[in-house]
């Protein structure tokens, strides 16, 4: 078998990876590791993170010291790879609901399970120091993989919800005055966010719902980031950039019906206008990496199980010399999630948003050594702790936005994760 240096770098970890029997990715939140992350995309690919054996905070620059001196002894196998969730404002500062989860970051895994398919490898990053312990390592841990509960087919509770008061009135209100501030020229466009909540008989498994939200919601990316007591969870539809190669892939997602009225989105001029101002400011985020920016193509409905939105793919060819966490923030945050212009949609949130965004539309990020990588808007999920879930979502306002109707789309936006949390059909 051939090792290979990832960097020219002086040694200073070393992986090895064994194939083993493919499990549900989820099972492995039962693991015990802090931090844990998981990213599972559709048709069959997952990748769960265990202990990190390497950290990168966010903000610091190069993607690339995430890998200094390490040497893959598993070549054959998938490749190492680096999960992780960074906040939605650099910088902020957390409230309770956020506090532990923040400020997240991205994490070379100590031990990291990987699922392509029908097959499954079982991959530990150790300091070179202990590389001879990694063979007994990788054969310990067949064992201990093979003996895990099964946590993600664990029975989900009943769930109250607790009385909101006022906050749904404040909500329209806060659209009614961000309406107010585009009339007058200020912005294009702002989301709003707001929080709702339920509370479990009892404490659910983070692998049993989001095991569920992967069978409600099969065709997004699910995630998953776990400090301490508490996981940040979710079913998100929305790519932020995905680069393979040189090809560069992004989205606009912007418009939301329930899919039941999916046709009205084609027709709506609020939302043909909502769209089109995060297709143009995506394109104009990329421009600069990019050799090749084909014109857009025309929007289409893209349906999800409850709801349905307009989409936008946009495809590019990078220049060589683009670093992938470059694109993350080049492209972060969109006004999909932001609003246009970005600095007077913040300014206007810092006033009309009273609890801050921590992990919630940040990116969810996986990154490979061959520079690589997908990152997703951290959308649909869950705080969870003990009995308690809360979930943020948030509706984008621009002008002709009624705060009534913005309310309402929160809402369905809170069913679509409430639902699969209850496993409805």
């Amino acid at each position: 078998m051939n090792a290979a240096l990832l960097t020219d770098c002086a040694l200073q970890l070393c992986s090895a990876a064994t194939e083993v029997d493919p499990l549900p990715p989820e099972r492995l939140l039962a693991m015990s590791a802090d931090p844990a992350a998981a990213f599972i995309a559709p048709r069959g690919k997952a990748w769960v993170g265990l202990g990190a054996a390497r950290w990168l905070a966010p903000g610091q620059a190069r993607s690339g010291s995430l890998w200094d001196g390490l040497l893959d002894d598993s070549p054959d196998a998938p490749a190492p790879a680096a999960l992780g969730a960074l906040p939605f404002w650099a910088g902020e500062e957390p409230d309770a609901l956020w506090h532990g989860l923040m400020p997240g970051g991205l994490m070379l895994p100590e031990r990291l399970y990987v699922q392509h398919g029908g097959r499954a490898w079982w991959r530990l990053t150790l300091p070179v120091r202990e590389a001879g312990a990694l063979p007994a390592r990788l054969a310990q841990s067949r064992k201990a993989l093979a003996a895990l509960a099964h946590a993600e087919t664990q029975a989900v509770s009943p769930w109250q919800t607790p009385d909101e008061g006022a906050l749904p009135q404040q909500y329209a209100d806060a659209v009614t005055r961000a309406v107010e501030h585009i009339r007058r020229g200020e912005l294009v466009k702002v989301v709003l966010a707001r929080r709702g909540s339920v509370v479990f008989d009892t404490a659910p498994s983070p692998a049993a719902l989001l095991a569920r939200l992967g069978a409600r919601h099969p065709d997004c990316v699910r995630y998953a980031w776990r400090r301490g007591a508490r996981t940040w969870l979710g079913a998100t539809p929305e790519t932020l950039v995905r680069v393979d190669g040189r090809k560069l892939s992004t989205q606009a997602l912007a418009g939301t019906r329930p899919s039941a009225l999916a046709a009205e989105l084609l027709e709506s001029v609020k939302d043909r206008h909502e769209h089109a101002i995060v297709v143009d400011a995506i394109r104009r985020a990329i421009a600069p990496h990019t050799r090749a920016l084909p014109a857009p193509s025309e929007p289409v409905i893209r349906r999800l199980r409850g709801l349905a939105h307009l989409q936008t793919p946009i495809e590019a060819l990078l220049r060589e010399d683009v670093d992938f966490l470059r694109l993350v923030r080049a492209l972060h945050p969109t006004p999909a999630v932001c609003g246009l212009p970005a600095d007077r949609a913040a300014a206007l949130l810092a006033v009309l948003e009273h609890e801050p965004r921590g992990l919630y539309a940040g990116p969810f990020v996986r990154l490979s050594p061959h520079g690589n990588g997908h990152a997703v808007v951290a959308l649909r999920g869950a705080v969870l702790e003990g009995r308690s879930a809360v979930l943020p979502v948030g509706a984008g306002i621009v002008e002709g936005s009624d705060g009534d109707a913005e309310l309402a789309e929160t809402r369905v936006k809170l069913g679509s994760v409430l639902d699969a949390f209850r496993g409805d059909d």
